[in-house]
């Protein structure tokens, strides 16, 4: 019988496998990309770097138009911590970044760090982010006086939020934060009308009714407003809902009237055997729908379930 420290191994050798081959079949990853995905998996810890041999934690993301790419974990920061600090050297982290996460650490003594990588736009983009909720009290006194901090605290301080549920932050040119906070309510309904209100404070426009009811029939009280800040402002808003099957989220991204991409159910099973969230996001004029996929299970294993049965 295999140990626990050879199952984690062989679990952790799948998600880095699975996100590799992955790559081959999304035709925004030019050539040189291909470096820096490597790069970022290579500098994140195995089972035998983590404390009593903890597992990563790791999280996938495509976009519905296959336009977007998006990998991230996190874990005890003994074990990330050092990993990390290699990473971003070869990064070529600036100072100002660097001091950041060393001010932000300080202040918020995370329990889960990590690091991230993305491409889109034609771009890679990178950074850091902390996963165990922190007291926006503390989130607060962090930022400095700016529209963004203005808008984000009435919304807090309206719908009686106390914490944050995620910490991000991009590094390099037109770097970002980006906050994630659990919409308050006991029901589906309630918490979907009130994220559809965040929308309208944030964006100008709420969620179109039938995005609504395509949220609200997933039926968990499980939905999230993710917030991201920029030179003071905020730049994008993202209704992160529970994870649902990928026929729901094809009626979704058709609701949204945003690209549902024909290959992405095919790429979602062979990437993992489960879809996490979904995230219907605005940046100005744009939109866009974002699937969010536990890679941590290979579905290679499970070659006849039809892709429309993730959930």
């Amino acid at each position: 019988m295999a140990s626990a420290l050879e199952n984690a191994l062989q679990k952790a050798l799948s998600v880095r496998l699975n996100l590799q081959i992955s790559l081959s079949q999304l035709p925004i990853i030019d050539e040189w990309m291909d470096i820096h995905l490597d790069r970022w998996l290579e500098h994140n810890p195995t089972p035998p770097d983590m404390p009593d041999a903890e597992e990563v934690s790791y999280l996938a993301m495509l976009g519905s138009d296959l336009r977007r790419v998006w990998w991230g974990a996190w874990g005890d920061p003994r074990g990330f911590v050092p990993r990390m600090a290699d990473y971003f050297k070869l990064c070529n982290i600036a100072k100002s970044d660097a001091a950041v996460l060393d001010q932000i650490g300080e202040a918020l003594e995370p329990q889960l760090v990590g690091s991230w990588i993305g491409v889109w736009g034609g771009k890679v983009s990178t950074g850091w982010h902390f996963w165990d909720p922190q007291p926006w009290s503390k989130v607060e006194a962090m930022f400095g006086t700016h529209e963004a901090k203005y808008q984000l605290k009435k919304w807090v301080e309206e719908h009686g939020v106390g914490r944050i549920e995620r910490f991000s932050q991009a590094i390099g040119d037109a770097s970002y934060s980006e906050l994630e906070l659990a919409v308050p309510g006991d029901t589906a309904e309630v918490q979907v009308a009130a994220l559809s209100q965040a929308f309208h404070t944030f964006t100008g426009a709420p969620l179109e009714p039938a995005v609504r009811d395509r949220m609200v029939a997933t039926g968990l009280p499980a939905f999230g407003l993710a917030v991201r800040i920029r030179a003071g402002k905020i730049v994008r808003v993202g209704g992160l809902a529970p994870g649902m099957a990928i026929d729901a989220i094809e009626g979704l991204a058709r609701d949204a009237k945003v690209t549902f991409d024909p290959k992405l159910p095919k790429l979602v099973a062979a990437l993992g055997s489960g879809i996490a969230r979904v995230e219907y996001g605005r940046a100005g004029e744009r939109a866009g729908l974002d699937v969010y996929i536990d890679p941590g299970e290979t579905a290679a294993a499970q070659p006849t379930a039809a892709a429309g049965e993730s959930n």
